[in-house]
């Protein structure tokens, strides 16, 4: 897709002047003058926003070198990435969406809202009705339509740090469109996870009954005459609003409060308080432990709870996560639920190898203000699918890198 049918989406007086991708300044300049003449501003979600991130507490693992790499390219990253643009509801007229692409026709010529376009999100972009004229379905101009989604929808700790934030838009419309139903629009993917989304917005949203959710069939275009939206609150793997998980964490806390008190008092005079998390990951997701067993056997010697998330409720985890102050899990969805976690906490995060240097969960604990360490693994060759290939940890590197914290 030529770059010159990129947009933005919200009025030039709102655009922020640092870009949303690093080292693309002369394109962010060129499209400066392409303002999406049908979308407007309605209010600013989260402000701006600029931060650095501490060294990793350490970095552990078989592959020294491979180590004092990942440590470099953090490094790396923190110069690089550290002002990122406001989060703001945009309100946009005559609009398609089709996959996870908001786009509308144009004199002939196709325009495509750049916020949910983006350079850094292509390699996970799916745009249905880009090649042709193509409306599937229409919605009425009586509704109240508010789009809430993303490149990454499917996954837990995406939706939880990039989708959910955006959800404080549905707030301001309620002050517009008091008693109205509000419908909030999902790319639908599996019932398990669509089944999550569902039940975290009717937690967030509390005694407030007029929306509803709806989860699109993604191949499918459809049209409507309005349409809001928010703009990203995150720019992935190294850029979350710390005021948006600062949201979603005070909101969701807030909802809990009861269960949690509850939890609490069950816990008196257990042997385990709940302190101690060690988070496991479904072997069904695949990167998982080769030697599990060793290593949950480790974690229950030393007092930690083991957990697997998928097995409980969003309730429920939010409860688990908020009571712990140590967090130890492997690298997965399931950790990005140490946002729930107060600041403080201590978070090592077992990855598969040096070669998988994914920065999110470095990046999620900076913005927490949690102090952070790795422990990498070795990769098990059986799996040609790097993310899905299981590996192993030695158990004295796991605790040596327990004694550190």
């Amino acid at each position: 897709m030529p770059s010159d049918a990129l947009v933005f989406s919200c009025p030039e007086t709102v655009a922020q002047a640092e870009p949303a991708f690093a080292g693309d300044t002369a394109l962010y300049a060129a499209m400066r003058g392409r303002v999406s003449a049908r979308t407007r501003a309605v209010a600013t979600l989260f402000p701006p926003y600029s931060y650095r991130r501490p060294a990793p507490k350490r970095l552990a693992g078989p592959d020294p070198a491979g180590v004092a790499e990942v440590a470099r390219w953090y490094g790396e990253l923190d110069e690089t990435y550290r002002a990122f643009p406001a989060t703001i509801l945009c309100e946009t007229t005559d609009i398609r969406l089709g996959g996870n692409v908001l786009h509308y026709r144009e004199g002939g010529a196709l325009r495509v809202l750049f916020e949910t376009h983006r350079l850094s999100d292509l390699k996970m972009i799916e745009a249905i009705g880009l090649d042709h004229d193509r409306v599937d379905e229409q919605f009425g101009p009586d509704g109240v339509y508010f789009y809430l989604g993303s490149v990454g929808s499917f996954n837990y700790g995406h939706w939880l740090v990039d989708d959910l934030p955006r959800l404080e838009g549905f707030f301001v419309l309620r002050r517009r469109h008091p008693g109205r139903i509000i419908t909030i629009l999902l790319p639908g993917y599996d019932p398990q996870i669509d089944e999550v989304r569902r039940r975290m917005i009717a937690l967030t949203l509390g005694r407030d009954d007029q929306w509803r959710a709806v989860f699109y069939d993604r191949t499918r275009v459809y049209s409507f005459p309005r349409l809001y939206f928010a703009t990203p609150c995150s720019q992935e793997p190294y850029g979350k609003s710390p005021e948006a998980v600062a949201a979603v964490r005070s909101r969701l806390l807030r909802r809990t409060r009861v269960a949690r008190a509850e939890a609490a008092f069950r816990r008196i005079g257990a042997g385990n308080d709940g302190r101690r998390l060690f988070v496991d990951r479904s072997g069904a997701r695949g990167r998982t432990l080769v030697n599990r067993a060793e290593v949950v056997a480790a974690m229950e010697r030393r007092g930690f709870e083991v957990i697997d998330p998928e097995k409980h409720s969003p309730r429920q985890q939010i409860v688990r996560f908020a009571r712990a102050r140590v967090v130890v899990g492997l690298a997965g969805a399931a950790m990005t639920n140490t946002i729930f976690s107060p600041p403080g906490a201590k978070i090592l995060t077992i990855a598969p190898d040096s070669r998988w240097s994914d920065p999110f969960f470095w990046d999620l604990a900076a913005v927490c203000g949690q102090p952070y360490a790795a422990l990498f693994g070795q990769w098990s060759e059986r799996e040609e699918v790097v993310a899905r290939r299981d590996f192993s940890v030695a158990v004295p590197d796991l605790e040596a890198a327990l004694d550190a914290l």
